[in-house]
Order: structure tokens, then C-alpha cells, then sequence
């Protein structure tokens, strides 16, 4: 019978779950206040998403105007110098402004760097399993690693695993996918394909003018992003094999000259919680992105010499969200709603992938284009040490259209973690951290909160 102990002695100030975009800039900045954390990754590597070559959106409104800052524009500046990242490539004609392309194995590599710069104790291969949870507080937290079943112990815990598992573990009140069906958008796995022409492949599959950025050591200009569909290659698609419907869509993102990224597979009816329907989703998209490979080098110009890698995991967009002390709604999102205790801005419109598979749907952002993002937004019901960041935060199903996305969870994960840190050193609870010296917080590290902040602490 298996008796677990306790995995480290030390109890933590902080303990981040998952390393994703979200869990690396939490445990980043509740480093950076001083806190001691750890982070824990049930894969060998971190990054999430910006590990499969998945393109960032979006920092910039549709009008130009950057409103996403601090630990998201620090790695992408970090990335831009070793060639990793090419910055905030404007989108012509696109549905957002700009698009910020990352390199995935640099992104990996670099924040991994600097989540060692931070004093991060970086836990690889540790899933999470359970949680103590008594009288409103989690007291710890049993994961299992390749060689131990064991308890770890911090005074304020984050909940950055897209799925909400820390929370529900905890016994937080949560939203299983569409509220009456349970339904979930699709999910989708990326695929890298290497030695490609890219500028053949663009001039051959984009639809609506391209971005192009220029990269350190290449003498022109190269397509970093384009979409478009399948549609003249209906029949083909589906005598192969590939897809079941006409008119698919796809989106590329790059920042070499001989590779692209494809976000062009999708699988409806999966939740992304249970292991066996994701198991069942990876081998399923493997074989779809493979029967796509083998298609783009038969019959699409540039891809005649290419290889093609699907990616090791399938990417998620929905599973659960925390019911928060605010739920963050569509109409927050249509009209750009501002709070007063903002931690962050997003820009991002709404972006639904219908759970039929087959269809999408975008909102834009009213107002001047970004919406604020609300501390409660991040603080689960009834759990009084617990945050959650990213992509299970406290919204309603359209308002996690928006919300979901890589820019947006950098900032929550940001906001998660210097709050996590400053409720861990003055022990107090989550929900009654002073704002004013939250917001001081982020504001020192580079956050944007919109209009200044004296004018939000008097409205």
C-alpha cells in the first residue's frame, strides 16, 4: 500500500501548477517579489502551446496601441535577440492588428533560463493529483513524480493548468464547458514543417495578404503568417482521409525562411480533461496531420522537399473555468468593460471554434479596443489561498473566446503570481490583498492597467 510522504521538506511561499505561458510568467513574478516557488510540469518540458510553435495574439489593439507589457514583452524583447521572435508584425487586413511568431524550442529554452535566474525550483515529470483542502484552504498538494508519491506544501497555490485541476481538487465551484451541454470548442494539434519554400508555399496557399518581418541574417523579407482554406483542394482532402468537411481553415507562423508552423488540424467532441479522450485525440490527429503532410507535398508548391512533425501533445481550448468572485462576460468584451481592479488588459477579440468542429465565430472589442481584466476574475470562490490563471479563470463561454488565448494568460499569470506572492508574505487571504498595493505591484514591473492608476483607485 502506498503511503506518500512529504516530496520537499520546505513549505514554499508559492506553488505554481503547470508551465504553460501562464504558469511560467506566475512563478516568474512571484520570484521576482521575493517569493520562494515552485512550479510544477507534468511534461519534460515547459512552455505549453508557445512550445508547439503556436502563434502568440495579440499585444496590440486593433488600432495599434499596445496594451499587454511586462513579463510578455520582456520574453518576447529576450526573443528578438537571439532570432527567436521577429516582435509584433502587423497583419494586413487580418482580424487583429498584429501577430507576435515565437520560435518554440528558443521560447523553451529562454524561459527556462530565466525561470532559473529567478530561484524557480522547477519540478519536470510532477503531476499533480490531489489536494488537502480543509476549512476553506489548501493545505498542500500530492503529485506524483517518476520515483515518489509525495505531498509539497506552499502558503498560496496557483492554478495555471488550462484545465482548472488544482481548483477542482480543491473542491472550487467550477463550469464544465457550455453551460446545459457540457459542450467544448474542438481541439487541434500543430505540426512544424521544415524545409520549406516558404515564399512558394505563401504565394500558393494565402488567401489574404501575408505578413512579412524581416530576420537577422536574411537578406529579404519573409512571410511569417497567412491563412486561408483548403477549398480548391476539397475532393482531394477528402479522398484522402484528412478532413470530413469542405472549406477547412488554416493559419501558418514562422520566423525562419525554411519553416512554417501549421495550425490546420481539429477534432471536435474531446474533453480536454480526460485522459482518454485526449489519448484518443492525439493518435487521431497524428494521423490527420500526417494524411496533411503527405497532401502539401504532393500537390502544393514549396513543400516538395518538406518534412513534417506533428507536435508531441494536442492543444486545448476549453475545458473548465473557476466561477470567480467576478465572472468576466461577453458583454464586457463588446463594450471594452474597465474595473478598478484591473490587473492587466486584454486586446484579443472573441475567437469561438464551434463545438460541431466545422465552424468559428468573432466578436471584436468595443470601446477603444482592449477590455480589463479584473483581480476577482482570478480568485475562486471559497478557497481563500487559491488564484487561478490563464485559461480557467473566471469567465463566461464567449468572454473565454478571448480570454483563452497566449497574450491574455502571460497576463493573468503575471497578476496570479505577484498576488500569490504578496498574499503568502502577509498572510492574508487572496480576496483581501490590498488592490492599491497589487496594483503599485504590477505597475513596477511593467504592467499596463490602462488609464493611470490614480484616476481607476477614484472612480
Amino acid at each position: 500500500m502506498l503511503n506518500p510522504g512529504t516530496l520537499i521538506e520546505e513549505t514554499f511561499d508559492v506553488l505554481v501548477a503547470g508551465a504553460g505561458v501562464a504558469g511560467i510568467c506566475a512563478a516568474l513574478a512571484a520570484a521576482r517579489q521575493g517569493a520562494r516557488t515552485v512550479l510544477l510540469e507534468p511534461r519534460p518540458f515547459i512552455g505549453g502551446n508557445a512550445a508547439t510553435g503556436l502563434c502568440i495574439h495579440t499585444f496590440k489593439t486593433k488600432d495599434g496601441r499596445q496594451v499587454v507589457h511586462g513579463l510578455a514583452q520582456e520574453i518576447v524583447d529576450r526573443l528578438v535577440e537571439q532570432g527567436g521572435a521577429v516582435g509584433h508584425v502587423p497583419l494586413p487586413d487580418g482580424y487583429v492588428h498584429s501577430i507576435t511568431p515565437v520560435d518554440a524550442d528558443l521560447f523553451r529554452m529562454e524561459t527556462t533560463a530565466m525561470l532559473a535566474r529567478a530561484g524557480v525550483t522547477i519540478l519536470y515529470n510532477t503531476a499533480l493529483v490531489d489536494a488537502d483542502a480543509r476549512d476553506g484552504r489548501v493545505h498542500r498538494v500530492l503529485v506524483c513524480s517518476k520515483s515518489q508519491l509525495g505531498y509539497l506544501k506552499a502558503k498560496t497555490f496557483v492554478d495555471a493548468t488550462g484545465d482548472a485541476d488544482l481548483a477542482h481538487r480543491a473542491g472550487a465551484p467550477l463550469r464544465t464547458g457550455w453551460p446545459g451541454t457540457g459542450a467544448m470548442q474542438p481541439v487541434s494539434m500543430m505540426m512544424r514543417a521544415v524545409s520549406v519554400d516558404t515564399r512558394k508555399a505563401c504565394a500558393a496557399l494565402a488567401e489574404k495578404p501575408p505578413a512579412f518581418a524581416r530576420k537577422k541574417g536574411v537578406a529579404e523579407p519573409i512571410p511569417v503568417y497567412f491563412h486561408g482554406t483548403f477549398t480548391r483542394w476539397n475532393k482531394v482532402l477528402r479522398e484522402a482521409g484528412v478532413y470530413d468537411h469542405d472549406d477547412h481553415q488554416f493559419w501558418t507562423n514562422t520566423v525562419w525562411p525554411d519553416q512554417l508552423n501549421f495550425n490546420g488540424s481539429r477534432m471536435a467532441n474531446i474533453d480536454g480533461s480526460n485522459p482518454l479522450a485526449l489519448s484518443r485525440a492525439t493518435v487521431a490527429l497524428t494521423e490527420q496531420l500526417q494524411k496533411l503532410g503527405a497532401f502539401l507535398r504532393q500537390h502544393v508548391d514549396g513543400f516538395q522537399s518538406a518534412s513534417f512533425l506533428p507536435n508531441a501533445f494536442v492543444g486545448v481550448r476549453e475545458t473548465r473555468n473557476v466561477h470567480g468572485l467576478y465572472e468576466l462576460s461577453e458583454n464586457d468584451i463588446r463594450i471594452g468593460a474597465r474595473f478598478t481592479d484591473a490587473i492587466g488588459q486584454g486586446c484579443f477579440p472573441v475567437d469561438i471554434h464551434h463545438p460541431d468542429g466545422k465552424s468559428q465565430e468573432h466578436i471584436d472589442i468595443g470601446g477603444d479596443g482592449a477590455y480589463d481584466i479584473p483581480y476577482r476574475s482570478l480568485v475562486p470562490r471559497r478557497t481563500e489561498n487559491l488564484l487561478v490563471a490563464g485559461r480557467c479563470i473566471s469567465v463566461s463561454t464567449y468572454a473565454h473566446g478571448a480570454t483563452r488565448n497566449m497574450a491574455p494568460c502571460m497576463t493573468t499569470g503575471e497578476a496570479a503570481g505577484v498576488a500569490a506572492a504578496l498574499s503568502a508574505q502577509s498572510d492574508v487571504a487572496c480576496a483581501e490583498l490590498p488592490l492599491g498595493k497589487l496594483q503599485d505591484a504590477l505597475l513596477a514591473a511593467g504592467v499596463y492597467l490602462g488609464e493611470p492608476l490614480e484616476q481607476r483607485r477614484a472612480a
